[in-house]
Formats: C-alpha cells, structure tokens, sequence
C-alpha cells in the first residue's frame, strides 16, 4: 500500500487477512438480506404464509447477529494492526531523528519532524485502518449490489449501471481536485508549527522588545492560511455527498416509476421492487464510504511519502564503523587541512585548519566573535562533518567512528546547557547506562554543582524544569558541565561552557579539572583570556584560519592582534 511502510506490515499480515476477510463476509451477508426480504415478501405477505415470514424473520435475525460479529472482528482486528504498525513507525522514526546530524536537522527543520512524528504518522494510522475495513468491503457490496439486481430483473438493473458509472466519473474528478488541495494543508500546517514554535522559543526575546504584537499578528496570518487552504479542500469534498445522494435519489425516483409500471404489466413483483430499492441505497452508502476512503487514503500516502523521507534521510550507522578502544582515557585530536561551510551558505567559516592536540593536552580556542571558535569545537566533536581536510580521533577519522563509540569517548558541553524535567541528579546522569552512583557523586564536586545542590532546600532532588526555572545562568552551566564529566570521557570539549561562572567559581573548577584521575584531554573554546591563559597551547582564531598555536607567554611574543586581545580585556576588567 504504502512504499516505505510495508515492511512494518509483515509483524501483523494476520491482523492485515482477518480484518478484510470478516468485512467481506459481513458485505456477503448484506448483499443476501434483500434477496431474503423478496422472499419474504412474496411469498409470505402476499400469500399470508406465516411460516415463510417466521422462517424469513429468524434467517434475518440470523444474519444481523453473524454480521455484527464479523463488523466487530473486523474493527478490531484493523485498530489493532493500524495501531501497532503505526506506533512501530513513530518508535524507528524517533529513534533514528535522534541520530540526525546537525546538518541535517537544521536542513529538514524542527516544525517537518514535530509534523512528522504527530500528524503524519496519525494520518498513515487512519489511512490503514479504513483500508482494512473499507478498500474491499466497498466495490464488492457496490458491484455485489449491481449484480444482485441483474439476478432479480436485467432491465432495472440497467439503471444501477448507468448510476454507479455516472458517480463514478464525479468521484474520480472530485478527488483529482481534492487531493492536491489537500496536499497543500500538509504545507500550511508545516508553517503554522514553525510560526509557533519560533514564538514559544524566544517568547523571552519577543515580550524584551515589545514584539507581542507583531508575533501574534505573524501567528494569526499563518493561522489564516491554513483555515483558508483547509476550507478550500474541504468545500471541494463537500460537494461529494449532496451530489451523490442527488444522483441515487434521481435514479430510486426512476427505479420506482419504472417498477409501478412493471408491476403494473405483471412483469416485476412488489418484492423485486424491496429488493432493488433496497440494492440501491447499499449502492449510495458504500460510495460515500468509499469516497471518503479515498480523501483518507489520499493524505496517509503523502504523509508516508514525507515519513519515508525522514526514515530515509538518517543514516543510523556506518558501514564496518570503528569502535574506540578505551574511551576514558586520554585521547589525540587532529586537524588536517579542515575547511567548512555551513549548509547553504556559500561562505566557508573554516580555512585550511591544521592543527594537533596530543594525549593529556589542555588547549585553548580563543578569537573575536564570529572568527570561527564554536565551529572548531563541533567539528572536534562530530556534530558536523568538515567540506575538506580530516579529524582524527587517535589516526582514526572520527567519520569512521561509530556515534555510540564516540560520544562515550568525548563529551561536548555547550553555552546554554539543556535542563530536563526531573531532579539535578537526573539532569546530570540523563539515566545513561554505564554510569555508576561514583561517577555522578564525583562529577558533580568537580563541576561545583554541589554548590548548586547544597543552595536548594530539596537537595538533589530539586526538581528542575525543561526550562530551567528556578536556575541562574551559571549554575544551569554547572550542571551541564557536570553532565559532560559524569561518563568520564578521554576527550573534553567545553564550548564557551563557563562564561556565565564568576572569577571565583571558575578558577575552583579549573583547578577541579586539572586534577580528573583519567587526566582527559580538554579544549576549552573561550571569549575571557583569563580562562585559557594557563592552559598548555593556546589556539588563535583570526577569520576562519589559524593565526597562531602556542602557549599564553609566546602568544604576547609573536601575535600583535592576541597582544591586543589581552589589553582590550585588561582594561576591561579595571574599568
């Protein structure tokens, strides 16, 4: 059915023969009870036979109770497989966005996944569920139906032929219309989900500078957009029903004139009249059945094509992916000739940069804003992949290396630490395996979150919330520091993690890293002098390239502009 979603099929093709199969019978059955009726009818109303109405009576019974177990069989059996596949598909499509790269996450964009994992996945649910019930129930009772009034008269059954071919064409040239107009709500809502949660994120930003307003002004347009491309597609289903009960109604009308005649001449009988009246309002019901099936089936297929491409684009793994060896021991990182641009963007950030951190160093990365410094640590850190050149990760490319390897050999700790809904234990543990109670104890003293902790009346268990209420800037950083070193990495990148710390509380943690008993290696990108200028090297950024790569006292000897760097930020500091 669905290209991309068949394969989750295979774990419920029981469900997927059952469901179908008591619909049928169920249909086999509707498709007997006129033919019963005439019966009835004929031989038991008109002739005051009560046995053949008893008889007809209890067949019919009969036949209610079978159908409407087989209805409820069939129901199930189709909520059961529409549920399970769907919630297999959203279980691998979550698993494998949380492997996206950078990259490719900026590229398909937040709003695209959130829609994806939500709104498409419960359309594939509903497009699966209706076609288990629906894609063979509706043309066999509707062709069923038209062959059954050819049984009971071949002239009468001329007008459910020329009926069924006229509501035919109207479905197909409705639905040419309506899918496409559909297709473009998919689009709308995309952008709606944007809209809102550009406004939630910088809700802060927005209200700072008086910008309320002009947000909500930018959500209501968007909000607009979409209701008027949803009434769009909606009115043009909205013909769909009063049309087709117009053209069934105009032939019943018909079918009755030319049965009174018929009757008239003793050709028909009042009970083939029941029957095809009968054949005939199946008729109208299963093809608005089957209309709306096919506007159903019309969104899950697009909202599988765009599922698909998400599945598609992640790469989970890498073929014969290098395994580190021990990562918690100190590692080397090399950079070889690396240039980078970021995605669409014509501009490279990085040039040519060459440069080597050897086992146990402690380097620094410092430059002015925009030089390149947050771009070094993640392409150190395998968030993105370089345009040129190579990093290596003890001669190893870090390209080749498999993510679940890597990331327990280096640890990256950014400006704006993430905060979690939970305790500050949990925010630091994540409930990572491998990580024992020692770790996060001695984790948290060396990143001074105990301070955090001992500031709070909960303890450790302060619950914290995934906006970090109730925490400063600096003691959000502490426990995102924390974090990084709860793993015990060989490799530790801290992206300008410490900018929020005050000179006291930086210094004690400087001093808590350089005394980690794996004695990792550690880079340390960074706006303040103070913070890398005891480090071993201290890696100058200028305009994407590397100005120079020494140590804080032969900095001052060979670089005016790191001479500057340093005066500028002196008399910063006495000011």
């Amino acid at each position: 059915m669905f290209k991309g979603v068949m394969k989750y099929i295979k774990d419920y093709k029981l469900q997927c023969i059952l469901s179908p199969l008591f619909k049928l019978l169920e249909a086999l059955f509707e498709l007997i009870v006129p033919l019963v009726i005439k019966y009835m009818i004929e031989n038991g109303i008109q002739q005051g036979d009560q046995t053949a109405i008893r008889n007809s009576v209890i067949l019919l019974a009969i036949f209610a109770t079978v159908g409407i177990i087989c209805a409820i069989n069939a129901q199930y059996f189709a909520a059961y497989a529409a549920s399970g596949i769907s919630s297999d598909i959203r279980r691998d499509l979550f698993r494998k966005i949380m492997h996206l790269s950078v990259s490719d996450y900026e590229k398909i964009g937040s709003s695209n996944i959130v829609t994806g994992l939500t709104s498409d996945v419960n359309q594939i649910q509903s497009g699966i569920n209706l076609t288990l019930r629906l894609l063979l129930r509706s043309p066999f009772i509707v062709f069923g139906a038209v062959i059954m009034a050819f049984t009971v008269s071949p002239r009468m059954a001329l007008i459910f032929v020329v009926a069924v071919t006229v509501l035919g064409i109207f479905v197909a040239y409705n639905m040419r219309s309506a899918i496409p107009a559909y297709k473009k709500t998919r689009k709308g809502l995309d952008a709606l989900v944007d809209t809102t949660g550009n406004g939630l994120n910088g809700v802060k930003v927005i209200r700072g500078f008086n910008r309320s307003y002009d947000d909500y002004e930018g959500f209501r347009q968007k909000s607009s957009e979409l209701n008027s491309l949803q009434k769009k597609a909606a009115s043009i289903s909205a013909f769909l029903n009063p049309v087709t009960f117009l053209i069934i109604n105009l032939s019943v009308c018909f079918l009755i004139i030319r049965g009174a005649i018929h009757v008239d001449s003793g050709n028909l009988t009042q009970g083939a009249i029941g029957a095809l009246y009968t054949y005939m309002s199946m008729i109208i019901v299963e093809l608005i059945k089957l209309a709306n099936l096919i506007v159903t089936v019309s969104r899950a297929v697009a909202c599988a094509g765009r599922v698909r491409d998400l599945l598609n684009n992640v790469d989970e793994s890498i073929a014969d992916a290098v395994v580190v060896d021990k990562p918690h021991e100190a590692h080397s990182l090399v950079f070889k000739d690396v240039s980078f641009s970021y995605p669409d963007s014509p501009e490279e950030v990085l040039s040519g940069i060459s440069f080597e951190v050897k086992k146990g160093e402690r380097i620094g990365v410092i430059g002015i804003t925009g030089s390149g410094k947050s771009t070094v640590a993640s392409l150190a850190s395998g968030l993105y992949a370089p345009d040129k050149g190579e990093i290596l990760l003890d001669g190893v490319s870090i390209e080749n290396i498999s993510r679940k390897s890597l990331y327990q050999a280096m640890s990256l700790c950014v400006q704006k630490a993430r905060m979690f809904t939970g305790s500050i234990r949990y925010n630091v543990s994540l409930d990572r395996e491998g990580i024992n109670d020692g770790q996060i104890d001695n984790a948290i003293k060396a990143s001074c979150t105990d301070d955090v902790i001992s500031s709070k009346a909960e303890g450790e268990e302060f619950e914290v919330k995934a906006n970090g209420a109730g925490l400063s800037g600096g003691q959000k950083q502490r426990i995102g520091i924390a974090r990084a070193l709860a793993g015990d990495p060989g490799l530790l990148i801290f992206d300008d993690s410490t900018s929020a710390l005050d000179a006291a509380t930086e210094r004690k943690l400087l001093k808590n890293l350089s005394g980690l008993e794996n004695s990792p290696t550690m880079i340390f990108v960074s706006q303040k002098i103070k913070t890398v200028m005891n480090l071993d090297k201290i890696l100058l950024i200028e305009e994407g390239k590397v100005s120079a790569f020494a140590p804080h006292s032969e900095l001052l000897k060979i670089s005016d502009n790191y001479r500057q760097l340093c005066a500028l930020q002196e008399e910063e500091a006495t000011a």
